[in-house]
């Protein structure tokens, strides 16, 4: 463990400043040059609430790799992979990639064909 900065209150209110104006723990942290993990603690201290920062989601119209390898899976007949559970497999019918056939048979619509054929978008 390094050397221990303590926070002084010109950090503090610039950390409060910076939290009302939605920033988030990272863009607080490069402002103080201090860790996130260091500003989201502190600011737990203060009570004060950071915005947690946002992630672009994925589409609902291109396929996760757990909808990927089960839909993989289906094709050739095998069971499912570990991971692939009950949401996921709830997930895929309500898009209507695929189509219960009885049991724990399934089979793979055009729509979810067309699901892994898509690219899966970089970041």
């Amino acid at each position: 463990m390094g050397i221990v900065r303590r926070w002084t209150s010109d950090e503090d209110e610039k950390l409060k400043e910076l939290a009302r104006a939605g920033k988030n723990a990272l863009e607080i942290s490069n402002e103080l040059t201090r860790s996130p993990s260091a500003v989201r603690r502190r600011a737990e201290v203060l009570s004060v609430l950071i915005v947690a920062k946002a992630y672009r989601a994925r589409p609902s119209h291109v396929a996760t790799h757990l909808e990927r390898v089960a839909i993989d899976a289906i094709q050739i007949g095998r069971p499912f992979p570990a991971g692939v559970g009950p949401s996921t497999v709830a997930g895929m019918i309500e898009k209507g990639w695929i189509v219960p056939e009885g049991g724990r048979k399934y089979r793979v619509t055009e729509a979810g064909l067309e699901a892994v054929r898509r690219k899966i978008p970089s970041s």
